[in-house]
């Protein structure tokens, strides 16, 4: 009988994300206290961000990564994998700052793709299709902050999620994805340590790296979601 498990498809450690208030072991921690099976790192990267990192490609991209590193250690001295991902901001027609969510992803992928931060959507998204990554809309209805849904032709899906700022707006994402034949995770979007647990996607217990999680969204489009 296959076994499942609880990722959450939307986090953020302080060493990069200079938002978040938790550092990678600490992190690791809270998801393994919490029962997760996995956690896929999905850290900020926009231009504000990468350019605090450095001003050259390569010191932007080599700290990016090494928070991924520092947390995947950490997570296997525990048992606990940490899936790479991304949170990429860009401006597009409808806003000047909006993200999304890359799974699928590896470190050979960002560094043979430099500036992501500098593409269209359509340019992003073919950069994804081009190497097997899928792109996902981050909380797309949290006006709040000027994000509304983007041109689903370069989407391949959509996420609710539950930061507890923020509504979660959980019929409108799913009336967007319904509407427009796209994908949804669920995720916490998790800055502080209180946030571990609070949403989850299910998968089986076999996915621990963000290839084999994009390749089980491709053949389960509405996996089982958990929101506390």
């Amino acid at each position: 009988m296959e076994r499942k498990m609880k990722i959450d498809t939307h986090t953020h450690t302080s060493g990069v994300s200079f938002c978040s208030e938790v550092a990678p072991e600490q992190y690791v921690q809270r998801y393994r206290d919490e029962g997760y099976g996995a956690v896929l790192l999905t850290n900020h990267y926009s231009r504000l961000y990468m350019f605090r990192y450095g001003e050259t490609w390569d010191k932007q991209i080599k700290i990016y990564l090494d928070e991924y590193r520092k947390a995947k250690r950490a997570g296997e001295s525990i048992g606990l994998p940490v899936m790479l991902g991304a949170e990429v901001a860009i401006s597009t027609p409808k806003s000047l700052y909006i993200e999304f969510l890359l799974y699928g992803a590896d470190e050979e992928f960002f560094l043979a793709n430099p500036r992501l931060y500098d593409k269209s959507q359509a340019e992003l998204y073919k950069i994804c299709n081009d190497n097997g990554v899928l792109m996902f809309q981050s909380h797309p209805f949290r006006d709040e902050q000027g994000h509304f849904p983007q041109d689903p032709e370069f989407l391949d899906g959509t996420e609710i999620n539950c930061h507890p700022y923020y509504l979660r707006h959980e019929d409108k994402v799913r009336e967007f994805a319904d509407k427009n034949n796209l994908m949804i995770v669920c995720g916490s979007d998790f800055h502080y340590g209180y946030q571990a647990g609070i949403a989850a996607t299910i998968v089986p217990d076999c996915v621990t790296d963000s290839k084999k999680f994009a390749e089980y969204l491709r053949k389960n489009p509405r996996p089982e979601i958990f929101i506390k």
